[in-house]
């Protein structure tokens, strides 16, 4: 299984509103993607975080499964949406 995770650190200012739009489209992107095997995604509830508020789990079949991943037009569509709303990210890939 070869997994991809990311943390998301919003601006000041985002709302609720926004934050679950944006928590709903990773979601979605577990039916608008093959490959994709396991998705999870929520905000950071224990202040560990570092100051990054949204995580996403995903489980792939591959490392070719991944590699489609990043340039597939939903995952984009997903970027050019709500990049806006954060000030950094960080990603994480292993296999296990």
């Amino acid at each position: 299984m070869i997994w991809h995770t990311v943390w998301f650190q919003l601006k000041e200012g985002v709302t609720s509103e926004e934050r679950a739009a944006m928590l709903q489209a990773l979601h979605d992107l577990q039916g608008q993607i093959d490959g994709i095997l396991h998705l999870g995604c929520g905000e950071d509830f224990s202040g560990r975080s570092g100051g990054y508020q949204i995580g996403l789990v995903v489980g792939f079949a591959s490392r070719a499964a991944l590699d489609a991943y990043g340039p597939h037009p939903r995952h984009q569509a997903f970027i050019a949406q709500f990049k806006p709303l954060w000030t950094d990210v960080k990603a994480l890939d292993f296999e296990n």
